[in-house]
C-alpha cells in the first residue's frame, strides 16, 4: 500500500521535537528569560570541567575513563541547560502531533 509523503513526514513529526521531562519544564519556568541564571549555571559547570581538565592525568585506566565519563555527562548537562533555555512554552499536540491552531 503506497503512503502519502504526507503521512510519512506526520509519522516522524514526534521524533523530530525535542520533548523535555516534567522536571526539565519545571526547570524551564525558571530558566527561560533569566539570563543571569543561566549563565552562572553554565559558569558553574564550565568551572567543574576546567578544574578537573588542570588536574595531572590519572595514571590508573579506570580512572581516566571515569573522569572522561563525567565530563561528558556534564557536557551533556551543558548542552541540555542550553536546550531547555532556548526551548519555547510546550503547546499541546493532538493524536496526529500537530500543534492547535
Amino acid at each position: 500500500m503506497m503512503e502519502r509523503v504526507r503521512d510519512i513526514v506526520r509519522d516522524m513529526v514526534p521524533f523530530m521535537r525535542h520533548m523535555l521531562t516534567s522536571e526539565e519544564q519545571t526547570l524551564g519556568v525558571h530558566l527561560r528569560g533569566n539570563h543571569s541564571l543561566y549563565e552562572s549555571l553554565v559558569g558553574v559547570i564550565r568551572a567543574k570541567i576546567e578544574g578537573r581538565a588542570s588536574l595531572p592525568e590519572p595514571s590508573d585506566p579506570l580512572e581516566c575513563k571515569s573522569r572522561l565519563a563525567r565530563d561528558h555527562e556534564l557536557r551533556w548537562l551543558l548542552s541540555r541547560l542550553r536546550t531547555i533555555y532556548r526551548s519555547p512554552v510546550l503547546q499541546p499536540a493532538d493524536r496526529n502531533g500537530e500543534p492547535p491552531e
